[in-house]
Parts: structure tokens; sequence; C-alpha cells
């Protein structure tokens, strides 16, 4: 590459990043729901989200913890109600919650008890 293009190359890395724009943090919370599991078991589980359009992994939830999950909007986008289902990481059986009615702003609780 010539020595003249490394300016002009540096000059549009720049501008282009400063058109990238993040919404406020108050704006996307009040779009998205909140998902709070409650794991009161002594196993680490993986939580997921089932829709009627289908499942999508939240993330780990360790034993004896509440963890917090955000859920955005294209997760809950066209979804009335949603269940969240708990795998154990080391084997055994799945649970599935109750259903959840969901809206933008929610926050829904669910409390995985002791086996």
């Amino acid at each position: 590459m010539r020595p003249c293009l490394y300016p002009a190359l540096l000059f549009s890395l720049l501008t282009a990043s400063g058109c990238a724009s993040n919404p406020s943090p108050g704006q996307s919370d009040v779009a998205a729901a909140i998902a709070s599991i409650d794991n009161q078991s002594a196993f680490d589980m993986d939580i997921y989200l089932r829709r009627e359009t289908g499942v999508a992994r939240l993330g780990f939830a360790p034993g004896m913890q509440v963890t917090r999950f955000r859920l955005t909007p294209p997760l809950i986008a066209g979804s009335t109600t949603l269940r969240f289902q708990a795998r154990p990481v080391h084997g055994g059986g799945p649970r599935v919650s109750e259903p959840f009615p969901v809206h933008p702003g929610d926050t829904l609780t669910w409390v995985i008890p002791p086996p």
C-alpha cells in the first residue's frame, strides 16, 4: 500500500465508526423484558426460552443463585406467552416453567425448586 493511502484509510475508518449509534440505556431497557431465574437447586442449569416459534438459549444459571437475563425485543416479538426450560449442565431431566404472559418492560420470575 502506498504511504499516501494510509491517511485516507484512517480517515474513512474514523468517520465510519462515528456513524454508529447506541440507544440510550433507558430507551432500550423499556423495550426489553427481564427474566429473573431463582435456581434453588444445587445443580447448575442452562436456561432456554421456549416460544411458539422455537427455542433460544438464554444462558447459564448457577445453582443456589438468582440470575437475570435481558429478553430483547426480538426474543419476545410475536409471543404473547412463553415458557422457560432449565436443563441441568451435567445431565438429568429438563424442567419447564408454567406459561408466562410477556410484554415489553415486564419482569418474569421463575423459581426452580430443589429436586
